[in-house]
């Protein structure tokens, strides 16, 4: 069996005890950083050997861990810090796992995405994780197009050397009120928090409150919904009915005008 391990994404101790007994018991340990890993090992009092599985052997290793599974052996895969596959390898692996129906699971843990959500105070209930910010300006440019109309809270990584320029770049894009948040060395001694609109959060840079060290994580409060005031001519809302149910007019003057259905399904009932 295959069992994906979500590793600290900063401090140690975040290790679960259930991560840890699947270690224990594991023939074979997987990990994108060796080196992280074998620190977390020796934090847990654990010696075994591990081998390398990241995005440039991928393609060759997942078919001997796949060997090891079918041979009925236990195999560890870890990424370098939080949940395999997020912006981590496994992806291709899981999908050959799948198409093979091999067993496999997840031993749940950290996560940097969902920890920076909940540390922003922007809006948690809907969200969308767009990996790292793109490098090349024109796909960046893209990219801020896109979150500048999303309604829910955007998340991305960024390099911290990127940041401020990346910061920057957005202020094109989102309204002055707008906020972000930068989560920096998130579950380390130096965690930092700040939440506050584009300028604001470019003055702390510059005022040297907001450090540019370490990992860091940037979360974009979403737009605004924009409420229309919607009204129907008598004239159109006789002729839709005498054709058709409210229900089917209620779709079609949706699609025609892009406004909510249920709205339209409203006022078409009235008498």
């Amino acid at each position: 069996m295959l069992s994906l391990i979500s590793t600290p994404i900063g401090n140690l101790d975040d290790i679960s005890l259930r991560a840890i007994d699947v270690i224990r018991s594991s023939d074979y340990l997987y990990a994108e950083d060796t080196r992280s890993f074998k620190k977390l090992l020796e934090a847990i009092k654990f010696k075994k050997s591990c081998r390398s599985f990241h995005e440039h052997n991928e393609d060759r290793v997942l078919n001997e861990i796949i060997s090891h599974v079918t041979n009925k052996k236990s195999v560890v895969l870890a990424c370098e810090a939080g949940t395999p596959c997020i912006s981590d390898p496994g992806f291709k692996l899981i999908r050959k796992f799948v198409d093979l129906k091999l067993e496999y699971t997840l031993i749940p843990g950290p996560s940097s995405v969902t920890n920076a959500l909940v540390l922003s105070g922007l809006p948690t209930d809907q969200f969308s994780f767009y990996g790292f910010v793109p490098r090349k300006q024109n796909a960046q440019n893209k990219s801020f197009e896109k979150v500048a109309t999303e309604i829910k809270t955007s998340i991305f990584f960024e390099s911290i050397k990127r940041l401020r320029a990346t910061i920057e770049n957005l202020t094109n894009y989102l309204e002055k009120n707008r906020k972000i948040s930068v989560c920096r060395e998130m579950t380390k001694l130096h965690e930092q928090v700040v939440t506050d609109t584009c300028f604001n959060v470019l003055k702390e840079i510059d005022n040297g409150n907001l450090t540019l060290k370490g990992e860091v994580v940037l979360v974009i409060e979403g737009a605004k919904k924009i409420k229309h005031n919607l009204s129907i001519d008598k004239k159109i809302k006789d002729e839709f009915l005498s054709k058709m149910s409210v229900s089917d007019a209620a779709k079609l003057i949706s699609l025609l005008t892009k406004q909510n259905k249920r709205d339209i399904y409203k006022i078409l009932n009235k008498s």
